[in-house]
């Protein structure tokens, strides 16, 4: 499924099956998009997706109806995620309750450190993919408010999962027949 961005440029929405590797590390499928905002991690989350601007995930999100001020974390629920991801040809499963990265799926939205009496926690993109030096599996985790140096991580023994939602890219519409 294609998608224009605001710059003009098609990209196409796919889950990456493998990832840029070598015995000394690995190139991310996906180009963080970090904030320093920490009520717009969902929004940066979304925006790697999308390979976009968090300016343009922002205006999307207000054409959606999400305030130009926060706190947004009260409006940025299951339903608002699946039609802001929706505008960028991804389909979004419901919310999932997972304790280990083994439970996930192989790209999601992905709650850490997560506050159950507040119900709120951090979101960052999750991804499992097969290295492209050898046959294992990279699974990292994309946290866009994390400090530079741990942006990209594949130690995720300090990043235990919550919750989740599963993404995959939207289905070309079928053509009738006649």
């Amino acid at each position: 499924m294609h998608i224009p961005t605001t710059y003009g440029v098609i990209m196409t929405a796919l889950i990456p099956t493998s990832v840029t590797s070598s015995a000394t590390g690995f190139q991310p499928a996906f180009k963080p998009v970090t904030t320093k905002d920490r009520h717009a991690c969902a929004l940066a989350a979304v925006a790697t997706l999308a390979s976009t601007t968090l300016e343009d995930v922002w205006q999307k999100a207000e054409e959606l109806g999400l305030p130009k001020t926060g706190p947004y974390i009260h409006r940025i629920d299951g339903d608002f995620l699946v039609a802001l991801l929706a505008k960028y040809s991804w389909v979004a499963t419901v919310w999932k309750e997972c304790e280990k990265p083994s439970q996930l799926p192989d790209l999601c939205l992905v709650l850490v450190d997560y506050d159950a009496e507040w119900e709120v926690g951090r979101y960052a993109v999750f991804n499992r993919a097969k290295g492209s030096h050898d046959a294992k599996f990279v699974e990292y985790v994309i946290d866009p408010t994390a400090s530079p140096d741990r942006i990209v991580r594949t130690n995720l023994s300090t990043l235990t999962p919550s919750w989740y939602i599963g993404v995959h890219p939207m289905s070309k519409t079928p053509i009738a027949k006649k």
